[in-house]
């Protein structure tokens, strides 16, 4: 089924910790990376790169890992078998026909000599005969009424595949103990020339497999749950227990969208958890595209077509712009991208922290109650400048929430908790008093006077 393509880009990548930027860093894919096999790994990584913008293949694979996580199904990709069947496959000088006296010259050659090459082709067949057993026993019944749609699609393919006349005569091999050198020869032909096409596809049906059961398994462990696709044309966003799946010990948040509020406006002091409550938001939308489970008790959404974000946008110096003109031309790129579509998520963490308050305060203002308009769109925007969202306050579609802070002996105190409204904390003096930065000037000061 065609799809359009999912609208992100480098820097919501980055924003979004998706893939690591280089060996070892934590990455949201890394979480998930628990495939027995090396081409379930590549299968996964394809499956990130690529999300999804069509609600029934969404709810497909939903429904399919889901599947996997609740029913105990007897079948478990091997590492090894996989391994070798695909070196097995990837051999030259594939054969171009069946010779019964050529099959017993090798085999004689190998009884022999030890040939290395009729070795291979020897354990390549018995590797491929185990899978191809293991595939036969899971797929027997591929029109059970309880499959989800995309299990079914996969059973069916490898029942398909198997019942394939040129298959036929592998269901006599499957539980021989010893194969004649015709056996060999006919098996290395179907493997490696006329039917290696379907052996490709079943090996793909395996590593699609070994990923959604490696996913459920990893679901499960750490408690995320299965998003629910809306499908009713009405444009939301609910997530109730949302939390940032880095953390060892998250605070869950709520939030909500919807036609009439379309736009969450939070606000709160330095470190109290803005930039983390969006980037869980971020990464739970972009898992929910996958198809996949999401860190969060509960999510109800219907289907983006992008995610865009900034949040920790660097400067551009190698061109000599400033961090504000920076800023300006990723709203501008974010304007052009709403042009072509407006069902994409949009996320801005400190709007224009690259300015002087009152360049930041216009702009933002002037910015924000242009983005109110777009009702298709979700948007959600920190700041620390709280008389921006005073002024907003009349925008009917705009929701105020805030992360807390409270101070206990003059202490800051934060709970990681998003209340609603607006709140008047700021700690940016706090913290510069509490680091003794004045004093140490003075006492430099006091230095040189002496």
């Amino acid at each position: 089924m065609s799809q359009n393509v999912f609208e992100i880009d480098i820097q919501t990548l980055h924003d979004l910790e998706i893939f690591p930027k280089y060996v070892g860093e934590h990455s949201v894919i890394s979480i998930f990376i628990n495939a027995s096999t090396i081409g379930g790994t590549d299968k996964l990584n394809d499956i990130f790169k690529n999300p999804l913008t069509d609600a029934n293949e969404i709810e497909a694979r939903i429904n399919a890992i889901k599947y996997l996580q609740d029913t105990d199904i007897n079948f478990k990709a091997n590492k090894r078998t996989c391994d070798y069947i695909e070196f097995y496959l990837s051999q030259p000088a594939k054969p171009t026909s069946i010779s019964k006296i050529k099959a017993i010259e090798k085999k004689a050659m190998y009884f022999f000599t030890g040939d290395n090459d009729f070795y291979i082709i020897c354990r390549g067949i018995k590797e491929t005969l185990t899978l191809l057993l293991a595939l036969d026993d899971l797929a027997k019944t591929p029109h059970q009424s309880n499959l989800p749609k995309l299990i079914q699609e996969l059973y069916l393919i490898i029942h398909t595949c198997l019942e394939d006349e040129d298959f036929v005569f592998v269901r006599k091999l499957f539980f021989k103990k010893n194969l004649n050198a015709l056996d060999i020869a006919r098996a290395d032909y179907l493997f490696r020339n006329q039917g290696y096409q379907r052996l490709k596809t079943l090996l793909d049906i395996v590593y699609q497999l070994d990923v959604f059961i490696s996913v459920s398994e990893v679901s499960k462990i750490k408690g995320y749950s299965f998003p629910v696709v809306n499908k009713s044309g009405n444009r939301l966003l609910k997530l109730q227990g949302l939390f940032h799946p880095f953390l060892d010990n998250p605070v869950p948040n709520n939030v909500e969208f919807d036609y009439y509020q379309n736009i969450c406006f939070v606000t709160g002091a330095n470190m109290a958890g803005k930039s983390t409550f969006l980037k869980s938001v971020g990464i739970a939308v972009y898992l929910s595209q996958l198809g996949f489970p999401v860190p969060a008790a509960n999510m109800e959404t219907s289907v983006f077509e992008g995610i865009i974000t900034t949040i920790n946008l660097a400067d551009n110096i190698h061109q000599g712009n400033s961090h504000f003109f920076t800023e300006v031309s990723r709203v501008k790129y974010v304007a052009k991208k709403l042009a072509l579509s407006q069902n994409i998520l949009i996320i801005f963490d400190e709007l224009f922290r690259g300015t002087n308050v009152k360049d930041a305060f216009d702009a933002s203002l002037a910015i924000i109650s242009a983005f109110s308009k777009l009702r298709k769109s979700f948007f959600i925007v920190s700041t620390h400048i709280v008389e921006v969202a005073n002024e907003l306050l009349k925008i009917k579609n705009i929701k105020f929430s805030y992360m807390e802070t409270s101070f206990n002996n003059e202490i800051p105190s934060y709970s990681y908790k998003l209340r609603d409204g607006i709140t008047e904390e700021r700690l940016g003096m706090w913290i510069v008093k509490n680091e003794g930065i004045v004093e140490i000037i003075e006492g430099i000061v006091n230095g040189e006077s002496d």
